[in-house]
């Protein structure tokens, strides 16, 4: 199996901005800007996740078929958190018998 031969230089930006972007969520834990922290701390942890498997992982360099079930499985992980939290935000809906 030919591996994609990576640049050191890749690697030293890849760790730098993985090394940036925890300092950017370590500072934003310091600043109160209610809902928007979580929010914004979930798009950084969502983009240094997919730095991890793009670069050290190889997952840019793979074949189409790989991407295909990178894709799925992101697709797959989407339709299950959001049938869970269907359930829990519509919990309270329903009436309990002696409520």
């Amino acid at each position: 199996m030919n591996e994609p031969a990576l640049s050191l230089k890749k690697y030293i930006f890849a760790w730098l901005g993985l090394l940036g972007l925890t300092l950017v969520t370590t500072l934003i834990a310091f600043v109160d800007l209610g809902v928007w922290s979580t929010v914004i701390e979930i798009g950084i942890a969502a983009i240094m996740a997919s730095m991890v498997a793009g670069f050290l992982m190889h997952a840019f360099y793979e074949t189409k078929l790989i991407k295909l079930i990178i894709a799925a499985a992101i697709i797959w992980f989407l339709v299950m958190i959001t049938l869970t939290l269907g359930d829990y935000m519509t919990r309270g809906w329903l009436p309990f018998p002696g409520k």
